[in-house]
């Protein structure tokens, strides 16, 4: 399960690799640094495989992968976590399904020039997202969770475990990880996948850490991780992610998380001197979209850390996933740049580890088009089982290339119909989809998107701002199904039709006022706001300041 041969190695390098993501990093005493993440086929699912890559250059370049945890394509190894023990070896960790179990392998000496691996062993069932902690007294505590069967069907499917009761749960160690004891299990409210840490407190308790809907929620344990107590709200927010949090060698808490975040954006690291009830210190270490999933460890005077951004798994194309970053990124900086709020020492940010280009197979494979090898009740059960609901209908029209060149040929109004019954369903309405599919599916194929059609759009959004028109009016005057429309707008500029109209909006609005004298609410009529009052608020809100006092800061001529 361990492949370490380095021609081997060879079939796993970045050009064999679609997406990438979930990564965890370590760092010898010699400053070695260690990065692994997974990947594998075009999404979370079977026949994927955990990577390891090194950096004997404090971060400057990264090696091709020097070991893969890979089962077969009738396996899936993931969600791997990477460790140094009090005794100097790195463990190399990772989940793997349909065993349903947390395996290890051991390298006695992370620094030598050939790294020798022991036999992966299993340690706990099922899945372990964040490191171990030591504790004072000398144990180590493994934080393993059983996830609820069914939770996200497309990369979890319904296979059952000698034990299956759920939760977030500690195994201990106190033979330096000989054996393992399973402990008790926290059942944190409104949980998403658990991925949690520990921490010792200052008065012995141990607290657990876990990812929810809500942000972070916590449990405390008053027997050394037996039993756990209620649950409640540690008030630290996120957008339902993996975070970090950890005690440095200071004392001061660490923790790694969204904030101020409107998505998976805003990635912080950020210190508390009381406990965690406050967060006085914070550094942005990446503000940008589809950053997540943080690791970090302390070693010789900093902090090291990885995060991915843009894994690039579930998309509906190679042009899909080529437009996302898909990289693996590292940080390293001190306490005192996080004091400081900004990168003082010698570290760095958004050093990039990993990053993938073109799939070497894409001109002679395309493991995308899917769906067309199904009948249609096959293609729904395939959609269902492969993607969340949200997707469902973008995944028929990249499968099917419905496409504005072909778009007339649909009945428009019949599909945007069934469409929107499908939205106002409660269920997952096999029928529906059916419908949609046979709509779609016997028109002509195109390869190719004519690239006009979004320069038509955005015309007839800035034809008709003045009258605010409407998603629907757009489409309708173009001749195409507003959803459809819709789909590839987002798919070629990222945005909404609705965000490009605002921001064409708040755009003109602007230049009126720096270029004018015309009032605010002739600006607000002609920009398609409808009243000054409204218009006001609006712009308030995107700008953080009113349009008088904006146009008095930048009038071209304040004569």
């Amino acid at each position: 399960m361990l492949i370490t041969d380095k021609e081997i190695l060879k079939k796993y390098t970045a050009e064999n690799r679609i997406w990438q993501g979930i990564s965890s990093i370590e760092v010898t005493k010699k400053g070695r640094i260690f990065v692994t993440f997974y990947s594998g086929y075009i999404k979370e699912h079977f026949g994927n495989y955990v990577l390891l890559i090194k950096s004997d250059d404090d971060g400057k370049t990264f090696s091709d992968p020097i070991a893969v945890a890979y089962k077969d394509e009738n396996h899936r190894c993931y969600d791997p976590v990477l460790w140094i023990d009090p005794l100097g070896r790195l463990w190399f960790i990772w989940a793997l399904l349909p065993a349903n179990g947390v395996y290890a392998s051991v390298c006695d000496d992370p620094d030598a020039d050939e790294l020798v691996w022991s036999t992966p062993r299993k340690i706990g069932n099922d899945v372990m997202m964040c490191r171990p902690t030591v504790l004072s007294t000398g144990e180590w505590l493994f934080p393993i969770a059983v996830w609820r069967r069914g939770l996200v069907p497309h990369i979890w499917p319904e296979t059952r475990i000698p034990d299956c009761e759920t939760g977030a749960f500690v195994y201990k160690t106190t033979d330096n990880g000989e054996t393992f004891t399973k402990l008790g299990g926290a059942r944190v409210e409104g949980r998403s996948f658990d991925e949690h840490m520990t921490l010792e407190l200052p008065d012995g308790r141990l607290r657990l850490f876990a990812r929810t809907g809500y942000g972070i929620g916590a449990s405390d344990s008053y027997d050394r991780g037996k039993t756990w107590g209620a649950s409640f709200n540690t008030g630290y927010g996120g957008p339902c992610s993996r975070f970090h949090i950890t005690r440095l060698s200071s004392g001061r808490l660490l923790l790694i998380n969204h904030y101020n975040y409107t998505s998976r954006n805003n990635l912080y690291a950020m210190l508390s001197e009381d406990e965690g009830k406050t967060w006085k210190y914070k550094l942005l270490l990446d503000e940008r979209n589809e950053v997540s999933y943080p690791d970090a460890v302390e070693r010789n005077g900093y902090i090291y850390i990885t995060y991915d951004r843009e894994r690039g798994g579930f998309m509906g194309s190679f042009a899909a996933a080529y437009s996302k970053a898909r990289e693996i990124l590292v940080a390293k900086i001190t306490e005192d740049d996080i004091i400081e709020g900004t990168l003082k020492s010698d570290g760095y940010l958004k050093c990039v580890a990993s990053k993938l280009g073109r799939y070497c197979r894409d001109d002679v494979e395309n493991p995308y088009m899917f769906l067309p090898q199904y009948d249609t009740v096959g293609a729904v059960k395939q959609i269902m089982n492969d993607h969340p609901r949200e997707k469902y209908i973008s995944v028929i029209f990249d499968a099917f290339s419905v496409n504005c060149t072909n778009m007339h040929k649909l009945d428009c109004e019949k599909l945007d119909a069934l469409i929107t019954r499908f939205d106002e369903h409660d269920g997952y309405d096999d029928e529906i989809l059916e419908e949609i599919i046979v709509l779609v599916k016997n028109v002509t194929e195109s390869k190719t998107q004519s690239v006009p059609v979004i320069d038509r759009i955005k015309s007839v959004i800035e034809e008709n701002l003045e009258a605010d028109i409407s998603v629907a009016d757009v489409a309708k005057k173009i001749g195409m199904s507003k959803f459809y429309m819709s789909h590839i707008f987002k798919k070629a500029t990222a945005i909404t039709v609705v965000d490009y109209k605002n921001e064409l909006k708040l755009t003109k609005a602007k230049k009126l006022l720096v270029t004018t004298d015309d009032s605010i609410t002739d600006i607000a009529y002609s920009c398609g706001f409808g009243s000054a009052s409204y218009f006001t608020e609006r712009f308030t809100k995107a700008e953080g300041i009113q349009p008088g006092k904006y146009r008095v800061l930048n009038k071209k001529d304040k004569r």
